[in-house]
């Protein structure tokens, strides 16, 4: 019997031994070099849509970006609520959520500078940090310097933790505040463009336009007797100066009034009756720009007359090759069709009635232009568009990209070739 109770007691003493080994090596340090695996961040590849914000920080605990998830969008809180680059914040997420351990490195805090995960708090600090909220348990994270070498790979630090972590993948979030703004404003391609006039702050004007949508170089008007101008090409940046354009800076339009003595108006009047008026001013270093979209009607009105006039012309020339079809046709002399040789009740089958060709490749006539109805199902689509436009720009003014700046503010000499 007391062999038995000895027997039970050393083995529960190795039991709790053992259990005592285990917990102390999950305490202690993985040992640097050693090699890894499992998620950065484990959990976050399933509840990637529960995280509601991104905070990134830089030395000092600067503040680079404050992202928040509004309603299905993201904007950016620390620039005034701009909404942000959907694309980019999703794609960083993923990268984080698909990132995984690679191998241990140091805990000694006083190595961790070299691998850039020392404390942001620092004024010299060189790593990020990243919070994400949202989520069950908040993330912390400090986003230090890329590894290097033929696969990438980050070295980071997971909350207080002084554990040192290479990962797979590039999980540098961009250190650029204003890559996180959504920087689209708007797209005007030259081909949509009918005419521009431009007005300079000493109220001289440029005007620029273009009667047929196919040609290849604008008009440039009043060009004075005796000058030329520099190409036959010289308007046609102007022109497309608001194609694709994006923005550099963002402020709310309350902020940063226009300044009389740098302020420039471009109106651009598209073919079919749009009209994106543009005002530019220069201030803090930069060209600020203020945008409005209205409807012309009178050149709604061109667009449908010109419309009617291209289907017109095609309905014509429609119903002339139909009707030059149809007499080729009846111009042909009539075949009698084959009899049958051998008819079943012993007589000859008679002749039968040819049937009548129908020719596959004659032209299907348009029906005639309901002018009345372009002219609403147009209006309608540049409605939406002015009233998505106006809706998007309106709270705001934007800092844009120098050289779309100079294509605007342009004079009329300018674009003139020197005086010989």
């Amino acid at each position: 019997m007391m062999q038995k109770r000895l027997l039970s007691l050393l083995l529960i003493t190795v039991a709790v031994l053992g259990i005592g080994l285990i917990l102390s090596q999950r305490q202690q340090p993985a040992g640097e070099g050693e090699a890894q695996t499992g998620p950065l961040l484990p959990g976050l590849s399933a509840a990637i849509n529960d995280v509601s914000s991104i905070r990134i920080g830089k030395a000092g605990n600067e503040l680079i970006a404050d992202l928040r998830r509004v309603d299905q969008k993201w904007l950016v809180a620390s620039r005034h609520d701009y909404p942000a680059d959907f694309a980019k914040v999703r794609e960083y997420l993923i990268k984080l959520s698909e990132s995984k351990l690679r191998e241990a490195k140091t805990s000694k805090p006083e190595n961790h500078k070299r691998l850039g995960v020392e404390d942001t708090a620092a004024a010299d600090a060189s790593g990020l940090a990243v919070e994400l909220g949202g989520l069950k348990e908040p993330v912390k994270l400090i986003v230090g310097i890329a590894s290097g070498g033929g696969s990438p790979g980050t070295f980071v630090r997971r909350g207080e933790d002084p554990q040192a972590w290479l990962v797979s993948g590039d999980v540098i979030p961009d250190k650029e505040a204003s890559n996180w703004l959504d920087k689209n404003i708007l797209d005007l391609p030259s081909s949509e463009v009918y005419a521009v006039a431009v007005t300079a702050p000493d109220k001289s004007v440029l005007k620029i336009d273009k009667a047929d949508p196919g040609a290849f170089n604008y008009t440039v008007h009043n060009v004075p007797k005796g000058r030329a101008l520099s190409s036959e090409s010289a308007g046609n940046a102007t022109a497309g100066a608001l194609a694709s354009l994006t923005l550099e800076d963002v402020r709310p339009a309350a902020d940063l009034q226009p300044d009389a003595a740098s302020t420039w108006s471009a109106g651009f009047a598209g073919y079919d009756g749009l009209v994106v008026d543009a005002t530019l001013w220069d201030a803090e270093g930069k060209t600020w720009a203020k945008f409005a979209a209205r409807l012309d009607e009178a050149r709604l009105d061109a667009w449908v007359a010109a419309e009617k006039a291209k289907a017109d012309a095609a309905r014509a020339s429609a119903e002339a090759e139909a009707a030059a079809k149809k007499a080729a046709e009846e111009a042909k002399p009539a075949t009698d069709a084959p009899t049958s040789a051998d008819a079943s009740d012993g007589q000859a089958a008679d002749a039968a009635t040819p049937a009548p060709v129908v020719d596959a490749a004659a032209p299907a006539v348009p029906e005639p232009f309901d002018a009345e109805k372009a002219k609403a199902d147009k209006r309608a689509a540049l409605e939406k568009r002015i009233a998505e436009l106006n809706a998007k720009t309106d709270p705001w003014v934007y800092a844009i990209p120098s050289w779309k700046a100079s294509n605007v503010k342009k004079k009329l000499d300018e674009l003139l070739a020197p005086k010989s």
